[in-house]
């Protein structure tokens, strides 16, 4: 169901960005409209998770059926909000990434997949908001929405058919512990030091600009790195392991930034800097296993974060180059920290998804199940 879920993010995001480039913005109201969007659609999502969780926990064996309801009822907010007001289309925005990315983790876990299936579901938003984007401003915004919104009523009874059979088969349940108290502190600086990677990684995305990017096909290119690099880093985490994967992608940014300029190596750049996205959020709901919705919002809660210096205009007066580069050594810097304080509770039980199967922060870094 994860792929259904991640060609409905496409269209959803599709449908945000068409309504907003083709309708709210052009109306006048820009800076206030994007503000407000972005803070029902990102920062929202970590109350709205934190509810979510609170319903799985009250109602522990409906909590697929939870997930796509509120996934089914971000799609109606959406098409809505449309027409409406950014406010209802940000809020529709949160609700169907929490009830997909919930779905998309419980399969995640039920499936073994170690994270990969959360890259997956998170990359097309990206490409669909540069589609959006594209389509609005060639003046058809209402046509494609339209179209977009035909299309997710039919993945949303497909989804709904799908759900009701597998209730059926799947018996898997979430297991979730809570962290014991003496490893409180040191879930909290590792949920720190993910949350930092992130508002970091959001910054960028409003500081860094590629000089070669200025027509449609370059464009198009460079969000294909971008989304390629978040699909790929839950495999290659999988793979490699969770820090030799971070390490190893952000060092190679690093050195990318620096040369942005060049169009194949500024591609390079995005495609690894992203890799680390469904590590960080991996991780967080392996810290968080009783709470993913609040884990999910907790880190979209980060991209909100840093979108507000790049809204207030507080933007880095360095070459866009070196921003990068420190970026990614900043965020080295913090997801080796917050693997420091992992190792010191490895015991702890973290990972969700396999009853009776104890997994420790260390397992959930080396990307591997005791068994």
């Amino acid at each position: 169901m994860t792929a259904w879920y991640s060609i409905l993010h496409f269209l959803v995001d599709g449908v945000c960005a068409l309504a907003m480039f083709g309708s709210f913005l052009p109306g006048g109201h820009d800076h206030t409209d994007i503000l407000v969007y972005n803070f029902c659609a990102f920062a929202m999502q970590m109350p709205l998770g934190l509810a979510l969780d609170m319903a799985n926990i009250r109602y522990r064996e409906k909590e697929m059926e939870i997930a796509f309801a509120a996934a089914a009822a971000g799609v109606c907010c959406t098409m809505a909000g449309a027409f409406v007001h950014p406010f209802l289309l940000g809020l529709g925005n949160a609700l169907f990434h929490l009830g997909g990315g919930l779905g998309a983790i419980k399969e995640d876990h039920t499936r073994h997949w170690e994270g990969r299936g959360l890259g997956v579901f998170v990359a097309p938003g990206a490409i669909g908001l540069y589609f959006g984007t594209w389509i609005a401003k060639q003046g058809m915004w209402k046509v494609a929405v339209l179209g977009a919104g035909v299309w997710m009523a039919v993945i949303c009874i497909w989804l709904a058919y799908l759900h009701k059979k597998q209730r059926e088969q799947d018996t898997a349940q979430i297991v979730g512990s809570p962290a014991a108290e003496d490893c409180w502190n040191g879930v909290v600086w590792c949920a720190v030091s993910c949350l930092a990677v992130v508002i970091l990684r959001s910054y960028l995305g409003m500081a860094v600009s590629f000089p070669w990017n200025a027509s449609f096909g370059a464009g198009l290119l460079a969000v294909i790195a971008l989304a390629g690099g978040k699909a790929a880093g839950g495999f290659c985490a999988a793979r490699f392991g969770f820090w030799k994967t971070s390490a190893v992608s952000l060092l190679l940014a690093a050195f990318c930034y620096l040369f942005l300029a060049v169009m194949p190596v500024g591609l390079a750049a995005l495609f690894f800097f992203n890799i680390t996205m469904p590590v960080t959020l991996y991780w967080m709901v392996c810290m968080f296993q009783s709470m993913p919705g609040f884990a999910f919002g907790s880190l979209t809660f980060g991209l909100f974060c840093g979108f507000l210096p790049g809204y207030f205009g507080i933007l880095p007066q360095a070459g866009a180059g070196m921003v990068g580069c420190v970026a990614s050594l900043l965020s080295i810097l913090f997801l080796f920290c917050g693997k420091i304080y992992a190792g010191k509770i490895g015991k702890e039980p973290v990972e969700p998804g396999s009853p009776g199967i104890k997994h420790g922060f260390r397992a959930c870094w080396q990307g591997r199940r005791k068994r």
